[in-house]
């Protein structure tokens, strides 16, 4: 008799995520990805208050209790984006599921007030309109549930990525503050390297057991570079602050 195994499908849970009634958490970053500074015109805290008016249940990344840190496809996560115009501040919220895509984004809200911090509280108030008519309510169904039965001689086993390979964009990491810097762990979690500050924004020294080297910001993307034999290696890092 054929041995029957239980195995979780990527491709299942990425159809099924899209309904966002499935989700009933929201993590907000402590820095959006739009600004070099946290709670930036306190807009980090706003979404929070905006999204728990909604009904769902918000915790910054830091804060994020254990029983739902280990089930990070259950959790939704919080950006702004913006759109640079004339004497107009453009912001909208975006959700996106544990393989960053998006679940639901609201139109821009505008704002046309001088003053940063009326502005962009504005735009964030008029985006925030977005989710009226979303209408959403939890349906208590756990998008971690979406299970496939296959047989096992049909299935070719899965091979682990390694720890920070570019080659798996759907992979990113949740860095955690710890003294003098954060530790980076994965969804199990568990800690697959730390980052301690330097007096420079963006770089951190980088240490993933016994290699050495420096975490950066190329262009929008972070970097672990360090030397493997004699030759720079820069390896690409999807890091949520």
């Amino acid at each position: 008799m054929k041995k029957i195994i239980l195995i979780f499908l990527l491709q299942v849970t990425i159809g099924f995520a899209q309904n966002i009634n499935d989700y009933q958490y929201v993590i907000v970053p402590k820095k959006f990805s739009i600004f070099n500074e946290e709670d930036r015109f306190r807009l980090n805290t706003l979404t929070k208050l905006v999204l728990e008016k909604y009904g769902f249940k918000t915790f910054f990344i830091t804060d994020i209790p254990d029983e739902i840190s280990k089930n990070r496809c259950q959790i939704l996560f919080a950006d702004l984006d913006e759109k640079k115009g004339l004497l107009v501040t453009k912001l909208k919220i975006i959700l996106k599921d544990c393989y960053e895509k998006i679940v639901f984004e609201t139109e821009y809200g505008t704002s046309r007030e001088k003053d940063f911090q009326v502005a962009y509280t504005q735009a964030l108030r008029e985006a925030a309109k977005g989710f009226d008519k979303l209408n959403y309510k939890f349906s208590g169904k756990s998008t971690s549930n979406n299970e496939q039965v296959v047989d096992e001689e049909e299935r070719q086993p899965i091979e682990e990525p390694n720890a920070l390979s570019s080659e798996n964009p759907e992979i990113f990491y949740f860095a955690q503050p710890i003294a003098n810097g954060f530790q980076i762990v994965n969804n199990e979690p568990r800690v697959i390297m730390r980052l301690l500050n330097t007096s420079q924004k963006n770089v951190f020294i980088g240490m993933r057991g016994d290699t050495r080297g420096v975490v950066i910001m190329k262009d929008g993307k972070w970097l672990f570079e360090y030397y493997e034999e004699g030759k720079l290696i820069s390896e690409p890092i999807k890091l949520k602050f």
